[in-house]
C-alpha cells in the first residue's frame, strides 16, 4: 500500500508516546490504528484521513470500544472478535455489534457496506448469524441497582426537598427500576421497607440525613454526595480518608493522590504485574507524596497488589502534572515488556476519571473543609490532569489557539510561561519551539502594537 503522506506531515512531532511511533511505521504502509494509547490529536489526522476517498489510509485497525464509537465510515467492517477481551470480557450485545457494523454503508459516504465478523467453525457460523444478524436489541434496563440501594436512594433523596419518613419506599417503588423489581418479585417491596429503616437510621447518624417532625431531607453533605458521581460506599470512604489527613497536608495535589484510594470499580484498571515486582511503586509514591498520603492508600486495599496499583497510579499522576515527557513516564512505570506496561491510554484514563471524580466530588470537599477548602487549587488541577502541565505552564492555557502538551513544554522549556511572554520572545525562539508551520500560524494571531 501507498505510504499516507499527508497524514504523516500533520503528526506532532513534540513528547511521542510508544503508540506514536508505532503509528507512524504503519502509515508508511498506508495503515493505521485508533486505540486509547493515541494522543487527540493523532486520533483527529487518522480519523480525517480514512474518511477522505482521496487518502491513501484504507485499512484502519481499532478497539472494540473504540470501532463501536467514532465516525469512520467504511466499505467493510471485520470483527475478529465476540467479545470484549480483559478480565472483564463478555461478549457483545446485539446492540454493541449492530452500532460497531454500522461503520460499513454510513449515508454520504458508502451507499453499501459490508460487515463480516469471523468464525471458526460451520456451527459458530450459524450461532453467531442467529445472535447478531437475526437477534433482537436487549430489552431496556434501568440504571439504578437493587443491589446498591444506598446509592440508590442517596441520589433520589438528592432530587427532592423533603419527604415523610415512612414515603421513603414508596420513592424509590414509584421508579423504573422498582418497578421492574417489583414485577420480577413481588415481595420486594416489603423486604425493602425493612431495609430502608436500616439504612436511613444509619445514614443520620453519618449526618448524611435530617429530620424535621415526620419529614426527613438531605443535609448539605448528603445532598453533595447524592450529586457525585461516586456510589454511596465510594463518597463514605472519601469522606473517612479526607477527615483523617492532617490539615496541614489538605492540598488539590495530595487530594489527586488521595482519590487512588476510591473503589477499583471507580478508579478503573491498573496494569500491575504479579508478584513483588511492583513494590518498588512504594518507594515512587514517597518520593513524590508525604507518608501521610501513601499510609492513606493502604486503607480498604484488599492485598498488597491493589496497594501498589495505587500507589502507580498516583505516581504516575504526579508525573503528568509535572510536565514529565510521556515517553519517560511510559518507561518508568512499566514492569515487562508483556505485563504491568503503561502506555499513553492507561495515563490518560488515570487523569480522566481522577478529574471526573474530582469535579463530582468537589462538593463533598467544599462541605468537609469549610476551614481550609482547596477550590481554587482544584480548579487549576483540573486543568493540569487534563493537559498535563505544571503549575506555571497553566497561563499557556490563556493562548488564542491551542496546542499539543508537547508544544507547551517546549515553549515552558524555552522560558515562555503566558501569553505577554510568548509575544515578547523573539519568532527565532517561538520557531525553535514549536517548528516553523506552527509559529507562522501562531505569528496571525500576534497582538497590534497600539499607537502612542
Amino acid at each position: 500500500m501507498p505510504r499516507a503522506s499527508d497524514a504523516l506531515n500533520r503528526f506532532p512531532s513534540a513528547d511521542q508516546s510508544g503508540a506514536s511511533t508505532s503509528l507512524r511505521q504503519c502509515l508508511q504502509g498506508g495503515t493505521a490504528f485508533h486505540n486509547s494509547n493515541l494522543k487527540p490529536e493523532e486520533k483527529i489526522v487518522v480519523e480525517q484521513a480514512f474518511r477522505d476517498p482521496k487518502s491513501p489510509l484504507k485499512v484502519l485497525a481499532a478497539t472494540t470500544t473504540v470501532a463501536a464509537g467514532i465516525n469512520t465510515p467504511a466499505s467493510t467492517v471485520i470483527l475478529a472478535e465476540n467479545e470484549f477481551l480483559g478480565e472483564d470480557g463478555r461478549q457483545f450485545t446485539v446492540a454493541e455489534y449492530k452500532n460497531m457494523a454500522g461503520r460499513a454503508g454510513r449515508l454520504g459516504f458508502n451507499e453499501r457496506g459490508k460487515s463480516i465478523i469471523y468464525a471458526e467453525t460451520p456451527t459458530e457460523r450459524a450461532m453467531l448469524f442467529n445472535r447478531y444478524v437475526r437477534g433482537t436489541l436487549e430489552r431496556l434496563q434501568s440504571s439504578f441497582d437493587p443491589a446498591r440501594i444506598q446509592t440508590w436512594l442517596v441520589r433520589l433523596l438528592a432530587q427532592v426537598p423533603k419527604v415523610q419518613r415512612s414515603n421513603v419506599s414508596a420513592l424509590l417503588a414509584n421508579t423504573y427500576g422498582g418497578y421492574l423489581e417489583s414485577r420480577h418479585d413481588p415481595q420486594w417491596r416489603s423486604r425493602m421497607q425493612r431495609e430502608l429503616d436500616q439504612l436511613v437510621a444509619r445514614m443520620m447518624n453519618l449526618s448524611l440525613i435530617e429530620a424535621e417532625g415526620d419529614n426527613i431531607s438531605l443535609s448539605l453533605l448528603g445532598r453533595a454526595c447524592g450529586r457525585s458521581s461516586l456510589s454511596f460506599d465510594s463518597a463514605m470512604r472519601l469522606i473517612e480518608i479526607v477527615k483523617n489527613v492532617p490539615p496541614h497536608l489538605i492540598s488539590a495535589v495530595n487530594l489527586m493522590g488521595l482519590m487512588q484510594g476510591l473503589p477499583a470499580e471507580e478508579m478503573g484498571y491498573t496494569p500491575l504485574m504479579k508478584g513483588t515486582k511492583e513494590y518498588v511503586r512504594v518507594s515512587q509514591a514517597q518520593q513524590r507524596f508525604a507518608p501521610e498520603i501513601v499510609r492513606a492508600l493502604q486503607r480498604y486495599a484488599q492485598d498488597q497488589v491493589e496497594f501498589y496499583g495505587r500507589c502507580k497510579r498516583a505516581s504516575v499522576l504526579h508525573d503528568w502534572i509535572s510536565g514529565r515527557r510521556l515517553e519517560e513516564i511510559e518507561a518508568d512505570f512499566t514492569t515487562s515488556a508483556f505485563s504491568g506496561r503503561i502506555e499513553y491510554g492507561d495515563v490518560r484514563r488515570f487523569a480522566d476519571l481522577t478529574r471526573f471524580h474530582l469535579q463530582s466530588a468537589s462538593n463533598i470537599l467544599a462541605v468537609l473543609l469549610l476551614d481550609k477548602n482547596p477550590q481554587a487549587d482544584l480548579d487549576t488541577l483540573m486543568e493540569r490532569l487534563e493537559i498535563g502541565l505544571p503549575a506555571e505552564g497553566t497561563g499557556l492555557l490563556d493562548l488564542p489557539l491551542p496546542f499539543t502538551r508537547g508544544e507547551y513544554l517546549n515553549l515552558l522549556k524555552s522560558g515562555v510561561r503566558n501569553a505577554g511572554e510568548l509575544w515578547a520572545a523573539s519568532p527565532d525562539l517561538i520557531e525553535s519551539s514549536l517548528g516553523k508551520d506552527r509559529a507562522a500560524q501562531v505569528e496571525r494571531f500576534r497582538p497590534i502594537p497600539k499607537e502612542q
